[in-house]
Protein backbone atom coordinates (compact mmCIF):
# COMPACT_ATOMS: atom_id res chain seq x y z
CA UNK A 1 0.00 0.00 0.00
CA UNK A 2 2.79 2.39 0.91
CA UNK A 3 4.54 1.53 -2.35
CA UNK A 4 1.42 2.45 -4.33
CA UNK A 5 1.08 5.80 -2.52
CA UNK A 6 4.73 6.54 -3.19
CA UNK A 7 4.29 5.76 -6.88
CA UNK A 8 1.18 7.99 -7.08
CA UNK A 9 3.02 10.88 -5.46
CA UNK A 10 5.97 10.44 -7.78
CA UNK A 11 3.61 10.39 -10.74
CA UNK A 12 2.03 13.67 -9.65
CA UNK A 13 5.46 15.24 -9.23
CA UNK A 14 6.59 14.01 -12.64
CA UNK A 15 3.40 15.33 -14.26
CA UNK A 16 3.81 18.72 -12.57
CA UNK A 17 7.40 19.01 -13.74
CA UNK A 18 6.40 18.05 -17.27
CA UNK A 19 3.72 20.76 -17.27
CA UNK A 20 6.23 23.34 -16.08
CA UNK A 21 8.70 22.38 -18.80
CA UNK A 22 5.96 22.62 -21.46
CA UNK A 23 4.87 26.02 -20.19
CA UNK A 24 8.44 27.32 -20.33
CA UNK A 25 8.96 25.96 -23.83
CA UNK A 26 5.60 27.39 -24.97
CA UNK A 27 6.62 30.80 -23.67
CA UNK A 28 9.72 30.73 -25.84
CA UNK A 29 7.65 29.83 -28.91
CA UNK A 30 5.12 32.62 -28.49
CA UNK A 31 5.69 35.78 -30.53
CA UNK A 32 6.82 38.87 -28.60
CA UNK A 33 4.02 40.99 -27.18
CA UNK A 34 2.74 43.71 -29.48
CA UNK A 35 3.90 47.24 -28.81
CA UNK A 36 1.16 49.30 -27.17
CA UNK A 37 -0.51 51.47 -29.76
CA UNK A 38 -0.19 55.20 -29.48
CA UNK A 39 -3.22 57.20 -28.51
CA UNK A 40 -2.81 59.08 -31.79
CA UNK A 41 -3.50 57.26 -35.03
CA UNK A 42 -0.77 57.40 -37.68
CA UNK A 43 -1.01 60.50 -39.87
CA UNK A 44 -3.12 60.09 -42.98
CA UNK A 45 -1.83 60.97 -46.42
CA UNK A 46 -2.09 64.73 -47.04
CA UNK A 47 -5.14 65.85 -48.97
CA UNK A 48 -4.11 67.07 -52.42
CA UNK A 49 -6.07 69.91 -54.00
CA UNK A 50 -6.32 69.72 -57.78
CA UNK A 51 -7.15 73.07 -59.41
CA UNK A 52 -10.06 72.87 -61.88
CA UNK A 53 -9.08 72.20 -65.48
CA UNK A 54 -11.47 74.81 -66.77
CA UNK A 55 -8.99 77.53 -65.82
CA UNK A 56 -11.54 79.96 -64.37
CA UNK A 57 -10.22 83.54 -64.21
CA UNK A 58 -9.69 85.36 -60.95
CA UNK A 59 -7.74 84.49 -57.85
CA UNK A 60 -6.49 85.91 -54.60
CA UNK A 61 -5.22 89.47 -54.47
CA UNK A 62 -3.91 91.93 -51.95
CA UNK A 63 -3.06 89.64 -49.04
CA UNK A 64 -0.27 91.07 -46.97
CA UNK A 65 0.82 92.59 -43.69
CA UNK A 66 0.69 96.00 -42.17
CA UNK A 67 1.71 97.36 -38.81
CA UNK A 68 1.17 100.64 -37.01
CA UNK A 69 1.18 101.11 -33.25
CA UNK A 70 -0.19 97.60 -32.83
CA UNK A 71 1.63 94.37 -33.80
CA UNK A 72 2.03 93.63 -37.50
CA UNK A 73 -1.09 91.93 -38.86
CA UNK A 74 -1.38 89.41 -41.68
CA UNK A 75 -4.74 89.30 -43.44
CA UNK A 76 -5.68 86.75 -46.11
CA UNK A 77 -8.85 85.31 -47.59
CA UNK A 78 -8.64 81.53 -47.79
CA UNK A 79 -9.02 81.42 -51.56
CA UNK A 80 -6.90 79.99 -54.39
CA UNK A 81 -3.99 82.13 -55.56
CA UNK A 82 -4.23 82.13 -59.36
CA UNK A 83 -7.73 80.95 -60.21
CA UNK A 84 -11.32 81.16 -59.04
CA UNK A 85 -12.24 78.74 -56.29
CA UNK A 86 -15.28 76.56 -56.93
CA UNK A 87 -18.13 75.43 -54.73
CA UNK A 88 -21.18 73.25 -55.23
CA UNK A 89 -23.04 74.97 -52.39
CA UNK A 90 -25.65 77.69 -52.80
CA UNK A 91 -24.65 79.17 -49.44
CA UNK A 92 -21.02 78.30 -48.79
CA UNK A 93 -18.94 79.41 -45.83
CA UNK A 94 -16.13 81.87 -46.58
CA UNK A 95 -13.00 81.64 -44.43
CA UNK A 96 -10.27 84.21 -43.84
CA UNK A 97 -7.22 84.53 -41.62
CA UNK A 98 -6.10 87.22 -39.18
CA UNK A 99 -2.71 86.84 -37.51
CA UNK A 100 -3.08 89.30 -34.62
CA UNK A 101 -5.85 90.63 -32.43
CA UNK A 102 -7.07 93.90 -33.91
CA UNK A 103 -9.02 96.82 -32.53
CA UNK A 104 -9.81 98.13 -36.00
CA UNK A 105 -13.07 97.58 -37.85
CA UNK A 106 -13.19 94.74 -40.38
CA UNK A 107 -15.44 94.72 -43.47
CA UNK A 108 -16.47 91.68 -45.50
CA UNK A 109 -17.99 92.41 -48.93
CA UNK A 110 -19.40 90.02 -51.56
CA UNK A 111 -20.21 91.27 -55.07
CA UNK A 112 -21.36 89.55 -58.26
CA UNK A 113 -19.13 90.19 -61.27
CA UNK A 114 -21.69 92.11 -63.32
CA UNK A 115 -23.27 93.90 -60.36
CA UNK A 116 -22.53 97.37 -59.04
CA UNK A 117 -24.17 96.94 -55.67
CA UNK A 118 -22.71 94.38 -53.26
CA UNK A 119 -24.80 91.37 -52.30
CA UNK A 120 -23.39 91.46 -48.81
CA UNK A 121 -21.62 94.00 -46.64
CA UNK A 122 -20.70 93.03 -43.08
CA UNK A 123 -19.05 95.29 -40.51
CA UNK A 124 -17.31 93.32 -37.77
CA UNK A 125 -16.75 95.36 -34.66
CA UNK A 126 -13.46 95.12 -32.78
CA UNK A 127 -11.79 93.59 -30.99
CA UNK A 128 -11.30 90.58 -33.24
CA UNK A 129 -9.22 87.65 -32.05
CA UNK A 130 -6.49 86.11 -34.22
CA UNK A 131 -7.09 82.90 -36.13
CA UNK A 132 -9.15 81.52 -38.98
CA UNK A 133 -12.45 83.39 -39.19
CA UNK A 134 -15.62 82.59 -41.15
CA UNK A 135 -18.71 84.14 -42.69
CA UNK A 136 -21.70 81.87 -43.28
CA UNK A 137 -23.72 83.10 -46.25
CA UNK A 138 -26.72 81.22 -44.84
CA UNK A 139 -26.69 83.57 -41.84
CA UNK A 140 -27.30 86.48 -44.22
CA UNK A 141 -29.77 84.81 -46.61
CA UNK A 142 -27.34 85.12 -49.52
CA UNK A 143 -27.46 82.53 -52.35
CA UNK A 144 -24.94 82.08 -55.14
CA UNK A 145 -26.19 81.47 -58.68
CA UNK A 146 -24.42 78.76 -60.71
CA UNK A 147 -22.12 80.07 -63.42
CA UNK A 148 -21.77 83.57 -61.92
CA UNK A 149 -18.37 84.83 -60.82
CA UNK A 150 -18.34 86.51 -57.39
CA UNK A 151 -15.63 88.56 -55.76
CA UNK A 152 -15.33 88.77 -52.00
CA UNK A 153 -13.02 90.85 -49.88
CA UNK A 154 -11.97 91.35 -46.29
CA UNK A 155 -10.62 94.76 -45.27
CA UNK A 156 -8.94 95.87 -42.06
CA UNK A 157 -9.93 99.54 -41.74
CA UNK A 158 -7.86 101.62 -39.28
CA UNK A 159 -9.62 104.84 -40.30
CA UNK A 160 -12.97 104.94 -42.13
CA UNK A 161 -12.13 108.43 -43.43
CA UNK A 162 -8.93 107.16 -45.09
CA UNK A 163 -9.90 104.09 -47.05
CA UNK A 164 -6.52 104.05 -48.78
CA UNK A 165 -4.98 103.02 -45.46
CA UNK A 166 -7.10 99.86 -45.28
CA UNK A 167 -5.44 96.47 -45.62
CA UNK A 168 -7.58 94.57 -48.13
CA UNK A 169 -7.48 91.02 -49.46
CA UNK A 170 -9.82 89.61 -52.10
CA UNK A 171 -10.73 86.26 -53.62
CA UNK A 172 -13.15 84.93 -56.22
CA UNK A 173 -15.73 82.18 -56.02
CA UNK A 174 -18.07 80.46 -58.47
CA UNK A 175 -20.82 77.96 -57.86
CA UNK A 176 -21.06 74.93 -60.14
CA UNK A 177 -23.44 72.01 -60.35
CA UNK A 178 -22.17 68.92 -58.56
CA UNK A 179 -21.34 66.15 -61.08
CA UNK A 180 -23.58 63.07 -60.71
CA UNK A 181 -20.61 60.72 -60.23
CA UNK A 182 -19.18 62.85 -57.43
CA UNK A 183 -22.61 63.17 -55.82
CA UNK A 184 -22.87 59.38 -55.68
CA UNK A 185 -19.38 59.03 -54.20
CA UNK A 186 -20.13 61.59 -51.51
CA UNK A 187 -23.24 59.69 -50.40
CA UNK A 188 -21.07 56.67 -49.60
CA UNK A 189 -18.18 58.55 -47.96
CA UNK A 190 -17.33 59.61 -44.45
CA UNK A 191 -16.45 63.23 -43.75
CA UNK A 192 -12.68 63.13 -44.24
CA UNK A 193 -13.11 61.15 -47.45
CA UNK A 194 -15.57 63.79 -48.63
CA UNK A 195 -12.85 66.41 -48.17
CA UNK A 196 -10.52 64.33 -50.35
CA UNK A 197 -13.19 63.94 -53.02
CA UNK A 198 -13.90 67.65 -53.09
CA UNK A 199 -10.18 68.46 -53.29
CA UNK A 200 -9.60 66.01 -56.16
CA UNK A 201 -12.59 67.45 -58.01
CA UNK A 202 -11.21 71.00 -57.69
CA UNK A 203 -13.88 72.26 -55.28
CA UNK A 204 -11.68 74.47 -53.10
CA UNK A 205 -14.29 76.06 -50.86
CA UNK A 206 -16.06 72.80 -50.11
CA UNK A 207 -12.75 71.17 -49.18
CA UNK A 208 -11.97 73.97 -46.71
CA UNK A 209 -15.50 73.91 -45.28
CA UNK A 210 -15.47 70.16 -44.61
CA UNK A 211 -12.06 70.26 -42.93
CA UNK A 212 -12.95 73.35 -40.90
CA UNK A 213 -16.22 71.89 -39.65
CA UNK A 214 -14.38 68.73 -38.62
CA UNK A 215 -11.90 70.87 -36.68
CA UNK A 216 -14.80 72.66 -34.99
CA UNK A 217 -16.07 69.32 -33.68
CA UNK A 218 -12.58 68.06 -32.68
CA UNK A 219 -10.51 71.19 -31.96
CA UNK A 220 -7.72 69.22 -30.26
CA UNK A 221 -7.22 66.87 -33.22
CA UNK A 222 -3.84 67.97 -34.56
CA UNK A 223 -4.08 65.57 -37.51
CA UNK A 224 -7.09 67.48 -38.87
CA UNK A 225 -5.26 70.78 -38.53
CA UNK A 226 -2.29 69.27 -40.34
CA UNK A 227 -4.59 68.27 -43.19
CA UNK A 228 -6.04 71.76 -43.51
CA UNK A 229 -2.55 73.27 -43.29
CA UNK A 230 -1.37 71.03 -46.14
CA UNK A 231 -4.23 72.23 -48.36
CA UNK A 232 -3.59 75.88 -47.47
CA UNK A 233 0.10 75.53 -48.26
CA UNK A 234 -0.73 74.26 -51.74
CA UNK A 235 -2.22 77.67 -52.59
CA UNK A 236 0.46 79.77 -50.91
CA UNK A 237 -1.45 80.52 -47.70
CA UNK A 238 1.65 79.97 -45.58
CA UNK A 239 0.68 82.17 -42.62
CA UNK A 240 -2.71 80.50 -42.16
CA UNK A 241 -1.10 77.07 -42.55
CA UNK A 242 1.50 77.91 -39.90
CA UNK A 243 -1.28 78.99 -37.54
CA UNK A 244 -2.93 75.57 -37.93
CA UNK A 245 0.33 73.74 -37.29
CA UNK A 246 1.08 75.55 -34.05
CA UNK A 247 -2.50 75.40 -32.73
CA UNK A 248 -3.13 72.80 -30.04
Amino acid sequence: MREEVRRDRQGIIDLTLACLVCAILWGYCLPPPAEPQSAESPPAEPIVYTPPKRGAPGGREGAGTRGSKEPVSTLAVLAPKNHTGLTAQAQPVLYWYLSQETRHSVEVILTAQQSVQPLLVIHLNPPLQPGIQRVRLADHNVHLVPGVLYRWSVALVPNAAQRSAALTTTGTIERIELPDELRGQLRQSNTITSARLYATAGLWYDTIVVLSELIDTRPQDTALRQQRAAVLDQEGLAAAAAYDRRSK
